[in-house]
């Protein structure tokens, strides 16, 4: 008899192991996009350490050369989400059916010179290098504007063409994001500016998207991939000799130093990192942020189709399920 129920419950357990195999649950494929670029170390963060793959998704990366390809791929549908910067979000608004749900990156440009001057006036009659869909440069344009700074501004599709333009001598100034502003400060040009020295809050620099079907497809899986954001943002700021050869594998032709400075150094000239990496997202900023864009890059009529797109229900029960589980949060999610 003993031996029949002991036959029994080895049978139950076997049975019981067979059904959670049969049952469990296909991991959500998923294609992200990106371009090498230090504000997109979350990502990059999240898919070495297996985040992602813990919340049952499966990701696929793909890299794009510059940010506008990045939005392309969007329109085409190549891929169902990217880290975007919050301007090309704006420009692209009209073109791609996306939903904001969270951040990816704050800040992080620089006004870059191959000269010390003292005052942005000083700047007055010369040539400003930028790049093509970069949010800090919105952050300084409205600097110049409200001190009627005349300036030239020549647009670069990619921060190392600015950088080289200015190495040459074919700008006076530039505005690079990281880790090209460090890499210029590396290469013995000055850091002029921060733009934590001229614009009194957070700005985002880029924030997480999808396509708005993706998201109408998958909801559970935007909270997952929310929640793996955040995971590896604690990793970075409170280990960061973990993290840091995670993202330096991403970013293969940048020295080791300069990839540090950009994302875990803390800068005492702005008391922060040069370009946090974070998921968090206020979209009280975000809307000033954006306000700064019209008449001069969108429409009110743009304006007001980027606030309809914000949603961060996703956002929200990502961050009170990590706190149900006991986990705790980056200072900036209790506010």
């Amino acid at each position: 008899m003993k031996k029949k129920i002991s036959l029994l419950i080895i049978i139950a357990i076997i049975l019981s192991s067979l059904s959670f195999i049969i049952y469990k649950p296909s991991p959500i494929k998923i294609k992200i996009g990106y371009i090498p670029a230090a504000s997109y170390g979350l990502l990059w963060i999240a898919y070495e350490k297996g985040y992602f793959n813990n919340e049952g998704l499966e990701i696929e990366l793909k890299e794009y050369p510059s940010v506008a390809q990045l939005a392309i791929a969007l329109y085409n549908k190549e891929i169902d989400g990217a880290p975007l910067t919050s301007v090309a979000i704006a420009a692209f608004i009209r073109r791609i059916d996306i939903v904001i749900v969270a951040g990816n990156s704050l800040d992080g440009t620089a006004l870059i010179s191959n000269y010390k001057f003292s005052k942005l006036e000083d700047l007055s009659g010369k040539i400003i290098g930028t790049v093509q869909y970069v949010p800090g440069d919105f952050v300084f344009k409205e600097v110049f504007s409200k001190i009627n700074l005349n300036v030239s501004l020549k647009e670069y599709l990619s921060p190392s063409d600015a950088l080289q333009a200015l190495e040459s001598g074919i700008v006076d100034a530039a505005l690079l994001w990281e880790p090209y502003a460090s890499l210029a400060e590396y290469r013995n040009l000055t850091i002029v500016l921060w733009d934590g020295q001229v614009y009194p809050q957070d700005y985002p620099c880029c924030l997480q998207v999808f396509l708005s079907s993706f998201v109408k497809s998958n909801p559970e899986a935007i909270i997952k991939f929310i929640r793996a954001l955040i995971k590896a943002e604690k990793l970075a700021y409170e280990n960061p000799s973990e993290a840091f050869p995670l993202v330096k594998k991403y970013l293969p032709a940048i020295p080791p130093e300069i990839v540090y400075k950009s994302i875990f150094y803390n800068d005492p000239l702005i008391n922060r990192t040069r370009n946090p990496i974070n998921a968090y997202i206020s979209k009280e900023s975000l809307i000033s942020f954006y306000s700064l864009l019209v008449p001069s890059l969108i429409s009110q009529y743009d304006y007001s189709l980027l606030i309809s797109k914000i949603d961060l229900s996703y956002y929200e029960k990502a961050i009170n399920s990590l706190r149900a589980e006991g986990i705790s949060l980056p200072s900036k999610y209790l506010r």
